[in-house]
């Protein structure tokens, strides 16, 4: 889930969205060879898609990165699910069930699923967009996304552990029950994220991981 970017991090979307242990063999910092930003991607940008399970820390890493970034912007996620106290308005674009119907009829969606009980949306990049954009979703999401623009580059965040996972989750207010599904959907959703990424790194420090990420767009953006 998104979480809000910092003041100064651009973002797009609005009002229109934007087990935790690694696996053997896997390090942080992996890296798929031979891939790279294409030309031919449609929207004539490079999609950075940040994806992993619930508790990895994604939403700061995306807006860290962007912050740091003025060539980066970041696609802001639409969701049916209502704002939770002290979640800041900016986190989503906030919408009934009817809004996100109308926004899928319309083809306004890059990818959208449903989540539990809710749905979640990313916006089609617009026509005119003049930097990269990175996208901040679920390993489902990032699937879609890769079906769409196969240039897309997908970054898997992985928290340190199953326990610090589940630890993070509470301590943003997620309820037991929710904890429970999101690991569930962790366990689910993991080998596909690691056959598909392109860069797979374990969030053990904020700073670290933004530097490692931020290293990775720079890589692939001198290979165009």
């Amino acid at each position: 889930m998104t979480d809000p970017a910092p003041s100064g991090a651009a973002s797009l979307g609005a009002p229109g969205r934007a087990s935790g242990d690694s696996a053997p063999g896997r390090a942080s910092g992996d890296s798929a060879p031979g891939r790279s930003p294409s030309d031919s991607a449609p929207w004539g940008v490079t999609l950075y898609v940040v994806c992993g399970p619930g508790g990895a820390g994604k939403g700061t890493i995306v807006a860290e990165l962007v912050a740091q970034d003025p060539t980066l912007l970041l696609s802001r996620s639409w969701t049916t699910r209502p704002r939770r106290v002290g979640e800041p308005a900016e986190a989503y674009t906030f919408v009934s069930a009817g809004e996100f119907d109308a926004r899928i009829s319309a083809g306004g969606f890059l990818e959208w699923a449903d989540f539990f009980e809710y749905r979640y949306g990313t916006p089609m990049p617009p026509p005119d967009l003049d930097r990269d954009l990175v996208l901040e979703i679920d390993v489902q999401g990032a699937v879609s996304v890769r079906n769409r623009d196969p240039a897309a580059l997908v970054i898997m965040v992985l928290p340190p552990s199953r326990a610090e996972q589940e630890r993070r989750m509470r301590r943003r207010g997620d309820p037991d029950a929710d904890v429970a599904r999101r690991l569930a959907k962790a366990d689910e959703e993991l080998p596909v994220g690691y056959r598909m990424a392109d860069l797979i790194v374990v969030n053990r420090d904020i700073s670290s991981t933004v530097s490692e990420i931020a290293s990775f767009v720079e890589r692939t953006r001198s290979r165009r």
